[in-house]
C-alpha cells in the first residue's frame, strides 16, 4: 500500500490561489504587463524562479528575478497573514486526521516560500500533522520537475512508488507523475481551468465520500 501522501499548499491546504491571481494582476499591471487569466494558468504551481524568469524574458523587464521574487513572496506572506485566508480547505482536516490514524506519513511539497508555508501550517493548526516540509526554495529546478517530490521521498525513507501526491495544478501533476508516484488531482474554486487529467484520478472536494475513497485508494495501491 501507499505509505507516504504529499501534499502541495497553495490550491489544496488552503484556497489561496484566487487571492493570488489578484495579487499578480495588480503586480503585473504595475510592471507593465497586461494581464489575463489565460496568462497566468500556465505559472500556477511552478517555481517562482522559473516563472518570473520566464516573465522577465517574455516581457523584457529590467527588473532583477530575485527582486521580483522578494517582491511576490512578501506579497503573498501579507496575504496569508490577513483575515482572507482563515481556514483551511473544507474537509482537509477530517482528511489529514484519517491519514494520521492509519499510520501515513504526511509530508508538504509547495512551490512557496518555507516561511510562508510554516507560518500558514501554525496558524491554521495544521503543523503536527505533517512529517516533512519541502518549499521550491530547496531544489534547484522547481514544478513541474520532479525535484520537489523526490526530495520529500528521500527526505521521509519512503521509495517514489509508494508515495501518493494531491495537487491542484497541471505543474504539480505533471511534477508528481515525472516523480513516479501516483497523484490525485483535486479541482477547487480557484483552479478549475487547470488540466489534471494527467493524475490518476480527480475529486472536487473532500467530503466523507473522497476522504473514504482516497483512502480505499492508498490501501489497494
Amino acid at each position: 500500500m501507499i505509505n507516504a501522501v504529499i501534499f502541495d499548499m497553495d490550491g489544496v491546504l488552503i484556497d489561496s490561489e484566487p487571492e493570488y491571481m489578484e495579487m499578480n494582476r495588480r503586480l503585473f499591471s504595475e510592471l507593465g504587463i497586461d494581464f489575463e487569466n489565460s496568462d497566468f494558468n500556465q505559472y500556477v504551481g511552478m517555481s517562482s524562479f522559473k516563472m518570473w524568469s520566464g516573465i522577465k524574458e517574455r516581457y523584457g523587464l529590467m527588473h532583477d528575478v530575485n527582486e521580483l521574487i522578494e517582491t511576490e513572496r512578501k506579497q503573498m506572506f501579507d496575504i496569508l497573514s490577513s483575515g482572507k485566508i482563515s481556514e483551511p480547505v473544507k474537509g482537509i482536516p477530517e482528511l489529514l486526521k484519517e491519514l494520521r490514524q492509519n499510520e501515513i506519513v504526511l509530508n508538504v511539497a509547495s512551490s512557496s516560500a518555507k516561511i510562508n508555508i510554516e507560518y500558514i501550517l501554525n496558524k491554521l493548526d495544521l503543523t503536527n500533522y505533517f512529517n516533512f516540509i519541502v518549499s521550491g526554495e530547496e531544489v534547484k529546478y522547481g514544478k513541474p520537475a520532479p525535484d520537489i517530490f523526490l526530495m520529500v521521498s528521500d527526505k521521509c525513507g519512503i521509495p517514489p512508488e509508494k508515495c501518493l501526491v494531491i495537487e491542484d495544478s497541471s505543474n504539480g501533476v505533471a511534477a508528481a507523475k515525472s516523480a513516479g508516484m501516483k497523484c490525485i488531482g483535486f479541482t477547487n474554486s480557484g483552479t478549475n481551468f487547470q488540466d489534471l487529467s494527467g493524475a490518476d484520478f480527480n475529486v472536487t472536494d473532500f467530503n466523507n465520500d473522497n476522504i473514504r475513497r482516497i483512502g480505499e485508494y492508498i490501501k489497494s495501491n
